[in-house]
């Protein structure tokens, strides 16, 4: 009865690991995403700090960037 159950029950395993797969495979990428945004937030800062840019510039940069952070939130 078993093995019975495991031939019915294989088409709803499989497709369940690859759902976890992908999500895992989101959840990475997105945690990769936010780091190359604070990453970027961080030379921003520096880039202000060094004069590379006005403050405009920073605000407007920085006000893209922690829209993109906010993004990955929802």
């Amino acid at each position: 009865m078993f093995f019975l159950d495991d031939i019915v029950m294989s088409p709803f395993k499989g497709f369940l690991f690859i759902a976890k797969e992908v999500a895992k495979a989101v959840e990475q990428q997105s945690e990769r995403d936010r780091a190359d945004v604070m990453g970027q937030l961080s030379a921003l800062h520096l880039a202000l700090e060094k004069g590379e840019i006005t403050q405009e510039e920073f605000e407007e940069r920085e006000n893209e960037l922690l829209d993109r952070l906010e993004s990955f939130g929802e």
